[in-house]
């Protein structure tokens, strides 16, 4: 049931190109579309899924997911994509009561699927060099409501730091293996080592150092990419679109070690 607090996303619903909004419910709260006003009243105490009418037409409410919030965010740097995020976290196993930390917050496109996962019961330690970026991100962050899972600091990963141990780390930089010896003592037995890398030339670095590391055994390097479709049922068409995302990037997945003695 939807309550004051509550995360919605108005959906139009329209055969093409529908536009929505997310926006927190409050009492006595409205939001403007060009459809007509949403009465924040109106719709508390309504469930996902319920349809409204407004002057101009009609809108479905819906949960947010992070693919969507990913979607309202104000970006600063480049992001990596919703289907990147969403592989990574499945390769690490992300899930409720886990802490994980991240390097090169940027927009924090990332950071919004690791608190999606690891909430209520976990937390998401975030790091970025530069304190603008943060700051932007701490701000898109605030429309997901889990700002409060989620500990951004400015600070160069590279260095050392501390964290409680953590489960799995990600690094979205450009030269992630400048800081795997600093983050790899971090990481539980049998924790998760996630880099997402655009460049092909970064990853025979990046790979030479985890496995010079006594620390971490290298699992996986593949690369990222997708085709989307165009569909036309009455016409019987469906072909490769012209323009679409091919590629996006290699992830390395590696795994924390201890040793024997």
């Amino acid at each position: 049931m939807l309550k004051e607090g509550s995360i919605v996303r108005a959906v139009e619903i329209t055969q093409k190109n529908p536009k929505s909004w997310i926006f927190k419910l409050e009492k006595k709260g409205e939001k403007s579309t060009h459809l007509g006003r949403i009465d924040h009243d109106k719709i508390l105490g309504q469930n996902y899924g319920k349809v409204i009418s407004l002057i101009k037409g009609e809108v479905l409410l819906l949960k947010p997911s992070p693919r969507d919030f990913l979607r309202s965010f104000r970006l600063k740097t480049q992001i990596m994509y919703e289907d990147d995020c969403a592989l990574a976290c499945s390769v690490a196993g992300i899930g409720n009561g886990m802490k994980v930390g991240e390097a090169g917050t940027g927009s924090g496109a990332l950071t919004s699927f690791l608190a999606w996962n690891i909430a209520p019961d976990g937390h998401v330690y975030s790091f970025d060099i530069n304190e603008k970026h943060l700051k932007n991100a701490e701000q898109n962050l605030q429309m997901t409501g889990l700002q409060d899972i989620i500990t951004f600091q400015v600070h160069d990963i590279r260095e050392t730091f501390e964290v409680p141990a953590l489960d799995a780390f990600f690094l979205d930089f450009s030269t992630p293996f400048e800081a795997i010896d600093s983050i790899s003592p971090n990481l539980i037995g049998g924790g998760h080592l996630i880099c997402f890398i655009p460049n092909w030339g970064q990853v025979e670095q990046t790979v030479k150092i985890i496995n010079q590391s006594k620390e971490l055994k290298l699992q996986q390097v593949f690369e990222i990419n997708r085709r989307d479709f165009t569909i036309n049922p009455e016409k019987h068409i469906m072909r490769p679109k012209f323009r679409s995302i091919v590629y996006s990037g290699i992830i390395i997945h590696a795994i924390k070690i201890l040793s024997e003695h």
